[in-house]
């Protein structure tokens, strides 16, 4: 066996019901997610969207964003298996980033065309709230692989962390195709 197939290590008793407490999390979360995205559905039936007059919203960056969003959480699966895990952990980071970079870019675009708060009403809102509160979850997404990396440079075993944070990536990527679909489709 070469040392990227080297197999993980088994899997600790407490590794399952961390597993467990991520799921219940991530569940809660993608109810509230859900809920938002039928409340912009409800606000779709109402009123033509987008709004009259206001600026029509960028389908292939998003696109791309949730793209990244997804390609993060395969490289965290795959590294929470694999025996080089800061690589792929360092590559699920930069996917974050990227996708991170996107979004702010596409809601400083639509700010700057002039879909603005509080003009833009319940149009402005769903794009703005939902993209402000995706992207916050992406940050703390950064935020705890930054902490793996770090503890996985020093020594420490995180494939067992890693293998968590890809449940959190395939999260953000499941809600960021919801709410591109709620948003950004016609």
């Amino acid at each position: 066996m070469t040392p990227a197939e080297t197999p993980a290590p088994p899997a600790r008793a407490d590794e399952g019901t961390a597993w467990l407490g991520v799921m219940v999390g991530l569940s809660a979360w993608a109810m509230f997610f859900a809920a938002l995205a039928f409340s912009v559905g409800y606000l779709r039936m109402r009123e033509p969207w987008p709004l009259a007059g206001m600026p029509v919203l960028p389908k292939i960056l998003p696109a791309v964003a949730v793209l990244l969003l997804g390609a993060a959480g395969a490289l965290l699966h795959v590294g929470g298996r694999a025996a080089r895990v800061t690589l792929y952990a360092a590559g699920a980071l930069v996917a974050l980033v990227g996708s991170l970079t996107v979004q702010g870019f596409v809601l400083g675009t639509l700010w700057s065309a002039g879909l603005k708060l509080p003009q833009g009403g319940a149009y402005a809102s769903a794009v703005y709230g939902l993209g402000g509160l995706h992207g916050a979850h992406v940050l703390v997404g950064m935020l705890g692989l930054m902490r793996e990396l770090v503890r996985g440079v020093r020594g420490r075993e995180v494939r067992g962390a890693l293998r968590l944070w890809a449940l959190y990536g395939f999260f953000l990527a499941a809600t960021g195709l919801i709410l591109f679909a709620a948003v950004y489709l016609p």
